[in-house]
């Protein structure tokens, strides 16, 4: 996937933006800025896993007395292995954001957060076939009189050869062989007569068990 830069101006009400999907432009205002305090969380649910898709949530919170305006920013970089499918943006203030494969950043142009309101970034993003098992992904926040602050969320990546290698993380003995996450090629290989001398023989089987993706 190449990059592709989008910058779009976004109302907070349940924005989504997709790569390569165009919106249209809004005109926003520039209030006063005021003086502010925010705290930024970013979390996710469960394990990712290689070759999936995975969801991060990350929240600004108006904690101060006064509320968050214009000017402030927030952005996330996404470490090595994830890519950025999908950006849905919503609260009470417009954001006008830049959305590329590895990040964004998006500026708050128009209304504002009161003490205690949230603004909330979902973001979908596909995991690499060969992504490390463990990720930290960092997103910030500046600008508008708060921070600049930030929130880290580490990251368990699971597959292929993460978890021991073994793709599933059940360990144990090397038979049978658990060929998950393996394009299923045979249920069982059979060796009979491996060695036919006179007067002896020799024969053997062995099953190989498979659990088909």
């Amino acid at each position: 996937m190449g990059t592709h830069g989008l910058r779009r101006r976004l109302s907070a009400l349940s924005t989504v933006v997709g790569l390569g999907v165009a919106l249209p432009f809004a005109v926003g205002a520039t209030p006063a800025y005021a003086q502010a305090e925010g705290i930024l969380t970013k979390s996710h649910e469960g394990n990712f896993t290689q070759g999936g898709q995975g969801v991060y949530k990350i929240t600004l919170t108006s904690s101060g007395s006064d509320p968050i305006t214009t000017g402030v920013r927030v952005a996330d970089a996404l470490p090595s292995g994830l890519t950025l499918q999908q950006l849905n943006v919503t609260g009470p203030l417009a954001w006008e954001c830049v959305v590329e494969d590895t990040h964004f950043t998006c500026d708050a142009f128009f209304g504002q957060l009161d003490p205690n309101q949230s603004a909330v970034f979902t973001v979908t993003v596909g995991v690499a076939g060969d992504a490390p098992c463990t990720v930290t992904n960092t997103a910030t926040v500046s600008g508008g009189g708060i921070g600049p602050d930030s929130s880290s969320d580490p990251t368990t990546i699971t597959g292929g050869n993460c978890n021991g290698g073994n793709g599933n993380g059940n360990g144990g003995s090397i038979l049978p062989i658990n060929l998950n996450g393996v394009i299923p090629m045979f249920n069982n290989i059979t060796t009979n007569n491996n060695i036919n001398s006179p007067g002896a023989s020799n024969n053997s089987r062995q099953n190989f068990g498979l659990n088909t993706p």
